[in-house]
């Protein structure tokens, strides 16, 4: 049968998987499931079947699983399904209904995937949804890679029927007397895919009858561009970029000098939330003073100096922690080894991962804990008070900088900027007995 044949030959000439496979097959009870499930099976793999229940649509939801359970016995095929909460899910991440839908179902059938030791995940895409899904990246904002269409395969999911189109599923099952659940909320235009499907795609049809076609070929075009696309963006990652342990930082300068700074940013900037409305102010953002800074719902961007620098969205800690006499190391916050020696086993090292201290002018427990404003010290070497922001403000320190300092207090005295600067009224002097060494490790 040509509908099978297609979907076969589709599944060789993209490797999808091999004839030994097995596949978990997603079903809804729609049109499009229902046949990839029959289409599998009569070609000879071996398959099990997953519904999910997103409980969206009262007696419907209930009749879809009902659907699918009798078709699973019907084929006498393992059969596996759960339940799901999508519109709490969805509020508490703050996410569409069609986003918190995809979320759930894709990382069910991935852990029921691993569970079963089944090798790929195939649902049922078609070549309706690459044309719908191309104009909906459109409307809503893209990069290049979002104009390259639905891909084949995606980590372990495997889209068999992309050869084929609706009408082509429809024709296979009324031929093969095939039933099929028909899902209301299809024809409902407050999901934006049904705008698409039943208003916009048909309104573009009658400009082109051939949109499908012509929307594939310019997809196939698409992908080759991207993939130079990609090849000179690695080369502008080595340029541009530079990694740090929590994100990266972009060369301001440097990417001031290329052509395509829009894109540059999209891209770079895209896979940490950034959405390409938020890029115009990204550029504004090169030429603000230091310090400024723009956020999107995981990651934030801080303009310091001549770089970008990116980092995740970390509220910053106000816990204090203690440290006693006796104390011969702490790991967290900051790793540190302690050590009181007398006066005449000292030897000094003068790097800023070292402090000596007077230990009888301290008092105990320490404190370690981040700067806050109004804090201030007597700066070693220094008579005088100096507010810690004041400090800060002369050593230029960034933003970032000024979040991640730890300071270090003898009761309500600040001791030490962590890794920076001692305080003079602690120093070790000619009537010290005892030191206190700190290292940072």
């Amino acid at each position: 049968m040509l509908f099978e044949k297609t979907i076969s030959d589709f599944i060789k000439q993209q490797h999808l998987f091999p004839s030994s496979a097995r596949v978990l097959v997603a079903v809804s009870g729609g049109a499009d499931s229902v046949a990839l499930l029959y289409v599998l099976v009569a070609l000879g793999y071996d398959c099990v079947v997953a519904h999910c229940n997103f409980h969206l649509r009262g007696e419907e939801s209930e009749r879809d699983e009902l659907f699918v359970t009798e078709l699973t016995k019907k084929l006498s095929l393992p059969y596996y399904k759960t339940d799901f909460d999508t519109t709490q899910y969805a509020s508490t991440k703050g996410i569409s209904i069609e986003m918190a839908a995809r979320e759930l179902r894709y990382e069910w059938f991935e852990s029921l995937r691993r569970e079963l030791l089944l090798d790929v995940v195939a649902v049922a895409h078609h070549a309706d949804d690459v044309v719908e899904t191309f104009f909906m990246n459109i409307v809503r904002g893209t990069g290049i890679h979002g104009l390259t269409g639905i891909k084949p395969t995606q980590g372990t999911v495997v889209r068999p029927m992309l050869g084929v189109c609706r009408d082509d599923v429809l024709t296979y099952l009324t031929e093969n007397n095939l039933t099929h659940i028909t899902d209301s909320s299809n024809m409902d235009e407050v999901y934006a895919r049904n705008k698409f499907r039943h208003t916009l795609i048909p309104l573009m049809q009658e400009l082109n009858p051939s949109l499908r076609q012509t929307i594939q070929h310019e997809i196939e075009r698409f992908n080759e561009v991207e993939i130079l696309y990609q090849e000179r963006l690695e080369e502008l990652n080595l340029l541009l970029v530079e990694k740090s342990a929590d994100g990266f930082s972009i060369n301001i300068n440097l990417l001031q000098q290329q052509k395509a700074i829009t894109s540059i940013l999209y891209q770079l900037l895209s896979p940490v939330g950034f959405s390409s409305q938020q890029i115009p102010i990204v550029i504004d953002l090169l030429s603000e003073s230091s310090g400024k800074q723009i956020f999107s719902a995981t990651h934030r961007i801080l303009k310091n100096r001549d770089k970008l620098i990116v980092s995740p969205n970390v509220e910053r800690e106000q816990s204090e922690f203690k440290i006693d006499l006796n104390q011969s190391f702490i790991e967290e916050p900051i790793g540190m080894i302690f050590q009181v020696l007398p006066k005449e086993d000292l030897t000094i090292n003068k790097d800023k991962n070292h402090a000596y201290f007077d230990a009888d002018l301290l008092q105990f427990p320490l404190t370690l804990r981040h700067w806050r404003d109004g804090d201030s010290f007597f700066p070693f070497g220094m008579n005088g008070n100096k507010k810690i922001s004041d400090y800060f403000i002369d050593h230029k320190y960034s933003l970032l900088q000024k979040e991640q300092a730890y300071l270090l207090l003898s009761g309500d005295k600040i001791s030490w900027i962590v890794g920076e600067r001692t305080d003079n009224r602690f120093r070790v002097n000619t009537h010290t007995k005892r030191v206190f060494c700190v290292e940072i490790i």
